[in-house]
């Protein structure tokens, strides 16, 4: 089972395997067979973070570039994030729409 928060492994049809945050909820899964997740991306030390950006057991996760993927290329689930964080993330993905 799938669950808004964890943080999963997945195959986003690029050249390598990227660490996500789900942030759907389980309705949305079941019914679509998708999940919306956010990928981790790299940034500098020194890099000021946009509010659309959220760290998250030390991953710093990018919401302006969430997008929808099968569910099945969900490849392993590796960490949770608390729900202060999911609540952090669902904040920042207002700050953008």
């Amino acid at each position: 089972m799938i669950h808004a928060g964890d943080i999963h492994l997945a195959d986003l049809r690029d050249e390598r395997r990227w660490v996500v945050l789900v942030l759907s909820n389980d309705r949305f899964h079941r019914m679509s067979e998708r999940v919306l997740v956010a990928p981790a991306i790299e940034v500098d030390g020194d890099e000021v973070l946009a509010p659309w950006n959220i760290i998250v057991e030390g991953d710093v996760f990018a919401l302006d570039l969430l997008r929808s993927i099968p569910a099945a290329r969900l490849l392993k689930r590796t960490g949770r994030a608390s729900s202060l964080d999911l609540e952090r993330a669902r904040r920042a993905l207002r700050l953008i729409t």
